[in-house]
């Protein structure tokens, strides 16, 4: 596996870097010195080099401009995937009549959560969608976890996100998890968008605030992220039922 992915990597331009022993960094566009990631996929991953399986893996996707555009992050296991988009919203544009920010599920107050409420979500690629209710968090804690910005942290400024899980079939059965038909669909619009190289683009009603679409580029994704990381993370798993 190792050869095999060298020499895709070695076509593409790109190059593999070892972290540790069995751990690997893929940044499709490394920033000069002294400056910060922008526009650019990050894949690392770990890998048994005896088995030639991969134990885990991240792919980011870095926004040219993070005040105006999403990021996109999937966390891989051998037992599920998680999916997230994250973006920026100022909190008065999410308060309702009252000047009050909902907050529906205590679970995400604890975490640094102001605002938690559902939103109407439209997920498509150009010949199907899907529109369905998703959870959106918004947090001032931080904007984002994910990679270092140049943009400050300021009062009413909220770090946003929704996510879907992918609970696999390897699931063990002492763990309990299925997946709803939101999950099963947006599932399968992902692993279409990268079968047929087609954007995935989500337009997300923002309630008080703007309605706002955000855009998934799966061809420039299957340029940068290795084949081996995709089947792992998506494109050769089964949903459990």
């Amino acid at each position: 596996m190792k050869r095999t992915l060298a020499l895709s990597l070695t076509a593409l331009g790109l190059w593999q870097t070892p972290l540790y022993a069995g751990d690997y960094q893929i940044i499709e566009h490394p920033a000069p010195p002294g400056q910060l990631l922008k526009d650019s996929f990050v894949v690392t991953y770990s890998a048994n080099d005896f088995s030639e399986k991969l134990d885990e893996a991240k792919v980011i996707f870095i926004p040219a401009d993070f005040r105006t555009q999403a990021a996109f992050f999937m966390r891989c296991r051998p037992y599920y995937t998680n999916f997230s988009v994250q973006y920026l919203e100022q909190a008065d544009a999410l308060k309702d009549r009252d000047g009050e920010l909902a907050n529906d599920a205590e679970k995400y107050a604890k975490h640094g959560y102001i605002y938690n409420t559902e939103h109407q979500l439209t997920v498509s690629t150009p010949d199907d969608s899907e529109r369905i209710d998703v959870h959106v968090g918004g947090q001032n804690k931080h904007l984002t976890q994910l990679f270092k910005t140049d943009i400050a942290q300021t009062a009413g400024l909220l770090g946003m996100s929704f996510h879907f899980t992918f609970n696999y079939k390897e699931m063990p059965d002492f763990r309990v998890a299925s997946n709803d038909s939101d999950t099963r669909a947006v599932f399968k619009l992902l692993n279409n968008a990268l079968q047929k190289q087609t954007p995935l683009r989500f337009d997300l009603d923002g309630r008080n605030a703007p309605d706002r679409t955000f855009e998934l580029n799966a061809q420039r994704m299957l340029q940068i992220v290795p084949p081996e990381v995709l089947e792992f993370c998506l494109t050769r798993r089964q949903l459990n039922d």
